[in-house]
């Protein structure tokens, strides 16, 4: 039993506790319109409006929330903003904004922590846990189930225990301990059944049934399965019936009866397409193609077969998104930890400097009483004199002392701090080479032995990047340089990527000219309102692999192109035709222009930033040039790639001798 959205939301459901009882959304709506409803009444009727809509009308749900929140400030019921944190959690995770989503659960928690609220503690820990089973990432849902669990049976929080043990068992499963499953899977079902809860019911036989289906016991996995699909189909629970429908499937063909098995089958595709469940029909279709071809029915086990594969693409096309997601949470918390481990450092310094200030009066005051007790000591005897000398000089030293002491106490402050901003920097870099271009991808579409990548970002993370994609036999290739580099400039090219990838896969633009134009506008409606410039200067190529036609747009950079000497010409370096404006906000905004590039096996094709030809070296501390560049891909453009890329690198480093590095540096060589 695989995990899907529809159980997300019936583990968000069970976990949040808030909504024990249905309301009357009409009754909701006239309280709300009442001119003499109070303003704390209204909370609770917004409160409650927006828990009705939120799997209906999920910006309605988020509207109402955001008015509720207005008055919980305009009335000082703090103790209820957790409730409003979960809630606004809860819209942005049906929305699909997990990053936000988290945000709002984590403000949640920090205030259950700050307030020693165990309630609250719980509810955040389990609401994390759940969006993290959605994501698949089934090491960081243990994490928090595991932090809720001991919570929940403290304080015998009859209606969270059930979810958390059913969490359990499906991440055991997932696991592949069965036996801890099996432990968790049994106690929810109790409960569950206790409670008379028949969602809950649903869905804890339909877990247990799947770990007794990896104990290989199939006539408890039969049983659960049955129950599951007995009692889905009584509450109108179609997800659940669906695929309790294929695990009966899954039984039968185990057992060889398969007959039995492609009646449920056929259910389960059926429920399954009506509901947009596609992993389910997907399964559902799978099993029907084998099956069939058990039975020897060749004509629908091809036309099952035709199906899954159609509808398969589309759910990997939903993965691959998913994934992007997860990176995104990842992108969102290691920002929020070097945005904090920064803010810290500064409030250090300014408490530094408070320090000093004080001390600096300090030192007047005392400069002040010096000289108070020097003219005492005109009429006082010699021996005070020297009694109160001794005095301030023990005073001072003390001082000394102490500020000597403060002094190494904030060295060791900013230390520490500037630790952990280079391990949130370092893990952002890991975030960063994910997204880049995959090597698979390249080697599948380039091979191997005909291409290389030059790739030396200026810090730990770069504002280059080199990006591919396919789609429909077409291949894309992107080398760009994004506003900036370091972390700033890193930032930058993922939302260009994104952008990018958002241009081809989901608005189906196709010409490398019209995806510059469609990213441009997106980064000047995002980021460019108030006058900003960030974008990049790059070039995308298109490889279409049915024609074998190369096309291009180019933005403030130019392909070059090396042309082997033959018998009637002579070896030649040309800079190809681009665009003078950037993927951004500048001075034009002409549309880019679609160009061509006829290729033959005699000629190699460059295409880099402007890192490396701006780099500082050499004897004089001059840059390198484009011209020295040129140079050096003229005098090698005839050997292997992987000798090419070994004597750029090295002539880059000779160049750059003990000089720091200017910019961030991308070439690539390519022999089509």
């Amino acid at each position: 039993m695989k995990f899907n959205k529809n159980i997300f939301f019936l583990l968000l459901f069970l976990v949040l506790q808030l909504r024990v009882f249905s309301v009357n959304k009409d009754s909701l709506l006239n309280l709300v319109k009442n001119p003499n409803t109070s303003d704390s009444a209204k909370f609770y009727a917004y409160y409650d409006l927006s828990w009705e809509y939120i799997y209906s009308d999920v910006d309605s749900a988020y509207t109402l929330a955001k008015k509720a929140f207005i008055l919980l400030k305009k009335c000082n019921l703090t103790k209820q903003q957790p409730k409003i944190t979960n809630l606004l959690g809860a819209c942005f995770q049906v929305k699909g904004d997990f990053a936000q989503a988290i945000e709002y659960y984590q403000q949640s928690l920090n205030y259950g922590e700050k307030t020693k609220n165990n309630e609250t503690i719980l509810t955040a820990y389990s609401n994390i846990g759940a969006l993290y089973i959605q994501l698949k990432q089934y090491k960081k849902a243990l994490e928090y189930q595991l932090k809720a669990l001991p919570i929940a049976e403290q304080s015998n929080a009859i209606t969270s225990l059930p979810s958390i043990y059913n969490n359990l068992c499906l991440i055991y499963n997932n696991f592949g301990d069965s036996k801890k499953a099996l432990s968790y899977g049994l106690k929810s079902l109790s409960s569950y059944q206790q409670q008379n809860n028949k969602n809950g019911i649903c869905s804890s036989t339909g877990n247990i049934g799947n770990t007794y289906l990896h104990l290989k016991q199939y006539d408890k996995a039969l049983e659960n399965f049955l129950i599951c699909y007995k009692v889905s189909g009584e509450i109108e629970n179609y997800y659940e019936k669906g695929r309790a429908a294929l695990d009966i499937g899954e039984i039968y063909a185990l057992k060889n009866n398969y007959s039995e098995a492609i009646k449920y089958y056929l259910i389960s595709k059926n429920i399954a397409s009506g509901a947009e469940d596609f992993e389910t029909e997907i399964d559902a279709l799978k099993n029907l193609y084998i099956s069939s071809k058990k039975q020897n029915n060749k004509i629908k086990a091809l036309e099952y077969y035709e199906t899954y594969v159609d509808l398969k693409e589309k759910l990997n096309d939903n993965l691959r998104q998913q994934e992007v997601t997860k990176h995104e949470i990842e992108f969102a918390f290691n920002k929020r930890t070097v945005r904090d481990s920064i803010k810290n450092a500064e409030l250090a310094k300014v408490k530094d400097l408070q320090l000093k200030a004080n001390k600096a009066q300090i030192d007047n005051d005392k400069l002040f009483k010096i000289a108070l007790s020097i003219g005492l000591a005109l009429v006082l005897v010699f021996g005070l004199i020297i009694f109160n000398r001794f005095r301030i000089i023990t005073k001072q030293k003390q001082i000394i002392e102490l500020k000597e002491k403060q002094t190494q106490e904030q060295k060791n402050v900013i230390e520490n701090k500037n630790i952990e901003i280079l391990d949130s920097i370092n893990y952002a870099k890991r975030i960063q080479m994910g997204l880049l271009a995959n090597m698979q991808t390249l080697n599948a579409n380039l091979k191997k032995e005909n291409y290389f990548i030059l790739f030396k970002p200026k810090d730990i993370v770069s504002g280059d990047f080199y990006w591919t994609t396919e789609i429909n036999n077409l291949f894309y290739l992107a080398i760009c340089d994004s506003t900036g580099h370091g972390v700033p400039g890193a930032f930058m090219s993922l939302l260009n990527m994104s952008f990018l990838s958002e241009a081809i896969k989901e608005k189906g633009i196709f010409n490398p000219n019209q995806v510059f134009d469609y990213v441009r506008q997106r980064l000047v409606d995002t980021i460019s309102s108030e006058g900003q410039q960030d974008g990049f200067d790059g070039i995308l190529l298109c490889v279409n692999k049915l024609t074998n036609s190369i096309t291009y747009a180019a933005a403030n950079n130019s392909p070059v192109v090396v042309s082997k000497a033959t018998k009637t010409t002579q070896t030649t370096i040309t800079h190809l035709a681009y665009d003078k404006m950037p993927v951004g906000k500048g001075e034009k905004i002409d549309n880019f222009t679609l160009h061509t590039i006829d290729l033959n096996s005699n000629q190699f094709l460059y295409l880099y930033t402007d890192g490396y030809p701006d780099q500082f070296g050499g004897p004089k501390g001059k840059k390198f040039k484009y011209k020295q560049l040129d140079d050096l891909l003229l005098s090698i453009h005839q050997q292997l790639p992987n000798q090419q890329l070994e004597i750029i690198n090295k002539q880059f480093n000779n160049w750059k001798g003990n000089l720091e590095q200017v910019d961030d540096v991308c070439l690539i060589g390519i022999k089509l």
